[in-house]
């Protein structure tokens, strides 16, 4: 499954495989968000640096969930607006 060129989705199924990779994907970031919060809050409790700076993982969970919603979210949502745009042509 790949993106075509003249239309963004070859058909019912592709919106829906669509969906589910980008479903996948948001449980991804969202656990590494909260590894990066994790790994801020254990480096800032520890005063010690793990790898980077306890405020550095903070705003690198930040950015990595800002990434997603951009990203992902976005996608997720067009998928689902062109499923239903499809269900209302049907009727």
């Amino acid at each position: 499954m790949g993106y075509s060129n003249t239309k963004p989705f070859e058909s019912r199924e592709h919106i829906l495989w669509e969906v589910g990779h980008c479903n996948r994907a948001a449980t991804y970031f969202t656990f590494l968000s909260f590894v990066f919060i994790a790994l801020g809050v254990i480096s800032d409790l520890l005063n010690m640096k793990l790898g980077l700076g306890s405020t550095s993982w903070l705003l690198l969970a930040i950015f990595v969930g800002v990434v997603f919603v951009l990203g992902g979210l976005l996608h997720m949502q067009m998928a689902r607006f062109l499923l239903g745009m499809e269900v209302i042509k049907k009727d």
